[in-house]
């Protein structure tokens, strides 16, 4: 293993529009699709399916903002690098906003490891000669995160192979499941249409969106990206693309198999709802075989992009002095910064040794989600009012308009969750903050902040 590294852009791009394309999709097209439709459909019903495509439509103008964000800086672990580069001239307040958005993003993709790995017990168990594995939920939770960061301490180039093979399998699966659905369900189980109230509705489509994150993984890994300004408007609007297309499919036939009254506590469809699909479609086997197979890889595919970004922007931080150092060690072999993906992995096993996954849904979708995008959003004013130096290769349909839609949609997430989880959202950010007044204190920023003004 090899020193922290001295800047942000010495490492080698080796990853192209396909790679990226599938490790975007892969990420999102995963854990989140196959058992987030069971909260939302029991929340408010078959409306879900707006909730869903709404959450998609609602992310493409915040990616239009990252997008151009991306171009203009093509930079390892972008998401955290935008701040530092474009919300005014203090420097301090660029250095806070910086660790803000980046440990927050952290911190999200944390509980979305920790509830992915959840899981794995619940859909291995799904195959009838493992039925008894759903007891032991933490021990095969634990055994997916240590999987994870194998794969991702092996490199983006392995975690991309794999996921290239697993994503191809996923959408094979998925596709199945929706035809079925379409096929064999019934218009009458979309009624009543709306079970639930405007603010479950706006709960509804907050734990959606969270299932839209992972094409962040394309600015965070943007340093190892070949021809970026090429490569990052294709890789991040054409996923999302693909994945509101795929989970609207999905959601719909879900609704049209199974009746509001079906999303029950204890029932197939919260346990496992796609299952409720094929089911209800007379394939016993498809449900008890493919389909959990199909589930654990999609599992394995958001942990791996949810490790392999996160620990791409504790390293961001760390180069720029805005976090502890060590997390910019990184490993001459593998290019992996070694010591953040161990931290990111830590931290999800204690979230599912402490079974904190179910309100970790909802925080992770507040504090991880809409605080981090928010931050975004003003970094993209920024670009526009403070940077006129810089030329991105990609300019947001809009600008400041889509902009001020984007802020809009995040402030009716942000309103619509806080309602019914403010005190763990203010305690995390809180929590935040503390850590930034001692790195400040305590820690780099101070020495950033005087090599800058020298």
């Amino acid at each position: 293993m090899a020193e922290a590294r001295e800047t942000p852009d010495d490492l080698p791009r080796t990853v192209g529009l396909r790679d990226l394309l599938l490790l975007s999709v892969g990420g999102m097209i995963g854990s989140s699709v196959f058992f987030y439709p069971a909260f939302t459909g029991q929340w408010i019903g078959p409306a879900a399916i707006l909730a869903w495509l709404v959450a998609g439509v609602g992310m493409v103008s915040i990616a239009l903002c990252y997008t151009e964000l991306a171009t203009a800086f093509p930079h390892s672990g972008g998401p955290a690098v935008f701040p530092a580069e474009t919300l005014g001239s203090n420097g301090l307040v660029r250095q806070f906003f910086s660790y803000l958005e980046g440990t927050s993003y952290a911190l999200g993709w944390v509980f979305g490891v920790a509830v992915s790995a959840w899981y794995v017990a619940n859909y291995l168990g799904a195959i009838p000669s493992l039925a008894g594995v759903r007891s032991h939920t933490v021990l095969f939770g634990l055994l997916a995160i240590v999987a994870s960061l194998g794969v991702t301490l092996a490199g983006i180039d392995v975690t991309k192979r794999t996921n290239l093979v697993l994503t191809a399998l996923i959408l094979a699966v998925l596709a199945v499941v929706a035809a079925l659905g379409f096929a064999n369900g019934e218009p009458a189980n979309a009624t009543p249409f709306v079970t639930g109230s405007s603010t479950q509705f706006l709960t509804a489509v907050g734990v959606a969106i969270t299932g839209y994150g992972a094409w962040t993984v394309v600015p965070a890994a943007a340093g190892e990206v070949k021809r970026p300004a090429w490569t990052i408007p294709r890789a991040i609007v054409g996923s999302l693309l693909t994945t509101t297309l795929c989970y609207t499919a999905v959601v719909v036939a879900l609704h049209l198999s199974v009746p509001p009254s079906a999303f029950a506590s204890g029932n197939l469809v919260m346990v496992a709802p796609l299952s409720a699909v094929v089911v209800d479609a007379g394939l016993p086997l498809l449900a008890n075989y493919a389909l959990p197979v199909a589930a654990l890889v999609a599992i394995f595919t958001t942990m791996l992009v949810g490790m392999t970004g996160s620990a791409r922007v504790l390293r961001a931080l760390a180069e720029r002095d805005t976090f502890p150092t060590a997390f910019a060690a990184t490993s001459d072999r593998t290019n992996a910064p070694y010591v953040a993906l161990c931290v990111v992995a830590i931290a999800a096993a204690a979230v599912v040794i402490g079974k904190q996954v179910v309100g970790g849904i909802v925080l992770a979708a507040l504090v991880g989600t809409v605080l981090p995008y928010a931050i975004n959003i003003a970094s993209f004013v920024g670009l526009r009012v403070y940077r006129t130096d810089v030329t991105p290769s990609f300019r947001a349909p809009g600008g400041l308009l889509t902009a001020a839609v984007a802020l809009g949609f995040l402030t009716l997430l942000g309103l619509g969750l806080s309602i019914d989880y403010p005190v763990a959202a203010g305690l995390t950010v809180a929590a935040l903050l503390a850590g930034f007044v001692v790195q400040y204190v305590f820690g780099d920023v101070t020495t950033a902040l005087d090599r800058e003004n020298a």
